[in-house]
């Protein structure tokens, strides 16, 4: 039945054209329905898609208790999904603001050691020479093998 009233309603906002009442019913049926689903996100549409699924399953499932039961979490579900996406955003911001300051600091670093004048000459240091560790084994002397004759 409602399927053929809109089949009625369409049928009648065509054969009206630009005329004064296909205008207004275009305004009324078209334009304002529009603009108020333009407000939602791809996001909003995808959760209320889920929503609705979830409410046929527990309908599917459970019958009339299933509804009463679904009727009852939502609110608990929209007060979870409102503080999940408000953390989120908080975390998203706090990121982007540490990222922009780590990239600042390291440009300041990099800008303060091209400033700085190098070390004069002879205030360098000189490169420390190694020396050779002495073997591990060398407490009493080198270890002599005699030779043996075959």
């Amino acid at each position: 039945m409602i399927a053929i009233g809109l089949l009625l309603v369409w049928a009648a906002l065509l054969l009206a054209g630009t005329t004064d009442a296909g205008r207004s019913m275009r305004a009324v049926l078209i334009r304002r329905p529009a603009a108020w689903f333009n407000r939602f996100s791809r996001g909003q549409a995808i959760f209320a898609a889920g929503a609705l699924l979830f409410a046929a399953l527990l309908f599917w499932l459970m019958g009339q208790e299933g509804l009463r039961l679904y009727s009852m979490y939502v609110p608990e579900l929209m007060g979870l999904l409102a503080s999940v996406e408000f953390i989120a955003a908080i975390d998203a911001i706090a990121v982007a603001i540490a990222t922009a300051a780590s990239v600042r600091l390291r440009g300041a670093a990099a800008w303060v050691r091209m400033r700085l004048p190098e070390r004069a000459a002879g205030r360098r240091r000189a490169p420390r020479s190694r020396r050779p560790a002495p073997p591990a084994n060398d407490a009493e002397g080198p270890a002599l093998r005699p030779a043996r004759a075959a």
